[in-house]
């Protein structure tokens, strides 16, 4: 695949800068898309003219603009979060990390690390025991449950009714972590995401479209957790 890039920078509303990385490739078509407050990548055909790019940038300010607002925002509300410090449970401090290891700072960096998914995992329970409640309530079947640690997914059910929730669940709200649970729980009826599947999500969870967009906000803890901490 023939691919060139170069930096360009578009000066958006906001008084911070967004970045965007123009990648020259064969393809047909420009495609936008934002990888963070600061950076974009716009691909773009090989043979396009630098005028038609910038047109097709000059289009796309007002966009870019609000989602870099709301990623700036996320990224202030992330900053609350020390995670080198503190254990979170549903959306709160809970306890100080060296409550549960009274020699964590003499510890290497790799090892603190596994001693903060300890201490989460050992309250894995909580999110088992919510996942029963909900599934004694709505009537939907599971067989089996996992944790998992994921940058992409918060949760998954498989075919065979065995569900995975990603530990960091632990971290959030317990709204959002009800979400989670009733989404995955719908792919025991549905294994895809059909009308009829986000219908049946509805029945049980009348709000999820809210609850989705929060849980938006939390993407940090999903994505760049090992940057975190």
């Amino acid at each position: 695949m023939l691919r060139k890039s170069f930096e360009k920078f578009l000066f958006c509303a906001m008084i911070v800068v967004m970045k965007v990385e123009i990648v020259r490739m064969r393809r047909k078509t420009m495609v936008l898309k934002v990888e963070d407050s600061k950076h974009a990548v716009l691909k773009v055909p090989t043979n396009i003219s630098d005028r038609k790019i910038s047109e097709f940038l000059e289009s796309k300010k007002n966009w870019l603009d609000k989602v870099q607002k709301r990623l700036s925002s996320d990224d202030n509300f992330a900053q609350g979060f020390d995670f080198w410090r503190f254990i979170y449970l549903n959306g709160e401090k809970f306890a100080d990390v060296h409550d549960f290891c009274l020699d964590f700072d003499g510890q290497s960096k790799e090892k603190q690390l596994r001693t903060i998914k300890k201490c989460y995992l050992s309250y894995f329970s909580k999110l088992e025991e919510l996942t029963g409640q909900i599934a004694l309530k709505t009537g939907l079947k599971f067989k089996e449950i996992k944790p998992v640690e994921s940058v992409r997914v918060w949760g998954s059910f498989n075919s065979k009714g065995i569900m995975k929730l990603n530990w960091k669940l632990l971290i959030l709200p317990e709204r959002l972590a009800v979400y989670v649970i009733c989404h995955e729980l719908c792919h025991s009826l549905h294994m895809n995401h059909k009308p009829q599947f986000w219908a049946d999500l509805g029945k049980i969870c009348p709000n999820f479209k809210t609850l989705k967009k929060e849980l938006s906000h939390y993407g940090f803890v999903l994505k760049n957790w090992l940057n975190m901490i």
